[in-house]
């Protein structure tokens, strides 16, 4: 129960620390002088981050008595996600290609 409970705070804390980061890089940018492109991959290298430990702390991922099995289906989760939204943008982008006058 120890274990789990500091797990859990340290994991709430770091949770924090990206959320507010990410919140900070949006509300004011010019404290950190990123420009469009890197502000976007800092926000999007935070995400990720905050996923990852979510999904160790939260989720348990890698504590589990067969990690391997967990790993494998939660990457498969994140690949159908991840095709499911590229695919989104890509249809969302060729229907504005396509509605465009003149194409």
């Amino acid at each position: 129960m120890h274990k789990s409970l500091s797990s859990r705070i340290i994991g709430f804390a770091g949770s924090l620390v990206l959320t507010l980061a990410a919140f900070l890089i949006i509300v004011n940018p010019g404290l950190f002088h990123f420009r469009g492109g890197i502000a976007v991959t800092a926000i999007l290298t935070l995400a990720i981050l905050q996923s990852i430990v979510q999904s160790i702390f939260f989720l348990n991922i890698l504590s589990e008595s067969r990690p391997r099995w967990n790993l494998v289906v939660f990457a498969s989760t994140i690949s159908i996600i991840l095709i499911i939204i590229i695919f989104s943008i890509w249809i969302m982008d060729r229907l504005n290609y396509n509605m465009m006058p003149g194409h």
